[in-house]
């Protein structure tokens, strides 16, 4: 089997990670894997360029940046051509319309089977600027182009439910992302609490509603916030945290070492108000780190009462992390809550999730 996978770029976020898994265990199973990317990587942001270059075959840059490039569609359907593709699968909305576009028009005849991963609830994620009614109308394009797909994988269940709401003509794959359990180290439980976020720093993070919980709260802790924001929102921020608590917090920026930051948190607070699946928290999860989360679909799929805290409001998202830094310190409930976490990590091993994508090629 020949297969091409289709992206954006190669910046890492969940669905590059992703990639990366994927074709790494493809290349594994013997199987022959390109890489078509059709923008640039920016600079500021960890390409995962070098890493996929040792797993993949080929990696071609189209002429980009954008989708609405007559040379990258060129390009695009000379390569497709030359590789004679037995599935070409593709991972964001500007790549699944170029691909549904050059299989409408250029390849009519189903030479190659295409297969759309759905990411995120793309349509919730816009800001509100002058470039939102574009993109809702783009939106809606793209909802009609997946009917051309012979397959629609989505991540969740969660995922399943919005594209519902958009249509009712695809029936979905619900695939979730693999996380494999990293080394464990314990924590030091008679120090200083060390809580984590980490993710894009926008208002749909809920990373205000952290902060105003941890002002004035009478606890030993430190914060570290780790992401990429712009700059007004991240001094906005700033301006939030009280006198005390801006002593103990750090803004990291983009994460490059990812190990390095979970290694160094004790609890993970992850106050998202949406998520397509919310892979940041698997992946603190896979380095058995107790996290707390917004108690809403996918995040209290993988975590409840049994392996870390939910929370409905900002009320409850303090006094979770008052008991947290309580359960800290008790070795048996602290004990209890990791060896639950690996059980919900268990679920999300490649060995039982990769099996799903290949049955959904061979369909």
């Amino acid at each position: 089997m020949k297969i091409a996978h289709v992206i954006n770029s190669l910046n890492r976020g969940g669905a590059e990670s992703h990639l990366l898994e994927l074709v790494t265990a493809q290349a594994n199973s013997g199987i022959i894997v390109d890489v078509i990317v059709i923008g640039h990587d920016s600079p500021n942001i960890f390409s995962i360029n070098s890493e996929l270059s040792k797993v993949s075959g080929e990696i071609y840059r189209l002429k980009g940046p954008r989708m609405f490039n007559l040379f990258s569609y060129i390009k695009l359907q000379k390569i497709i051509k030359k590789n004679s593709y037995d599935v070409i699968h593709s991972h964001q909305p500007r790549s699944d319309y170029m691909i549904y576009l050059i299989k409408k028009l250029i390849f009519p005849k189903n030479n190659f089977k295409w297969i759309v991963s759905i990411h995120g609830k793309y349509d919730s994620y816009l800001d509100n600027n002058y470039k939102k009614i574009f993109k809702l109308y783009f939106f809606k394009k793209l909802v009609n182009s997946w009917n051309l797909a012979d397959s629609v994988i989505v991540i969740s269940n969660e995922v399943e439910a919005w594209l519902e709401n958009h249509t009712k003509e695809i029936r979905p794959h619900v695939i979730n992302y693999w996380i494999s359990s990293k080394d464990y180290k314990p924590i030091d439980l008679n120090s200083s609490i060390n809580i984590g976020f980490l993710g894009r720093l926008n208002k749909n993070k809920g990373i205000e509603d952290l902060i105003e919980s941890l002002n004035g709260l009478n606890l030993d802790l430190n914060l570290i916030i780790g992401g990429f924001g712009s700059d007004n929102y991240i001094n906005f921020l700033k301006e939030k945290i009280d006198i005390k608590l801006s002593k103990n917090t750090s803004f990291l920026g983009y994460v490059e070492d990812q190990s390095k930051f979970f290694e160094t948190i004790d609890l993970f607070v992850f106050p998202s108000y949406s998520e397509g699946l919310g892979l940041v928290l698997l992946e603190a999860m896979s380095y058995q780190k107790i996290c707390i989360t917004r108690n809403v679909e996918p995040m209290n799929q993988f975590i409840n009462d049994e392996n870390g805290y939910l929370f409905n409001n900002n009320d409850e998202l303090k006094n979770c992390i008052i008991q947290a830094s309580e359960d800290l310190k008790n070795k048996e409930i602290y004990t209890k809550k990791i060896e639950n976490t690996k059980k919900v990590i268990e679920l999300y091993d490649i060995s039982n999730v990769f099996p799903k994508i290949l049955e959904v090629y061979n369909l």
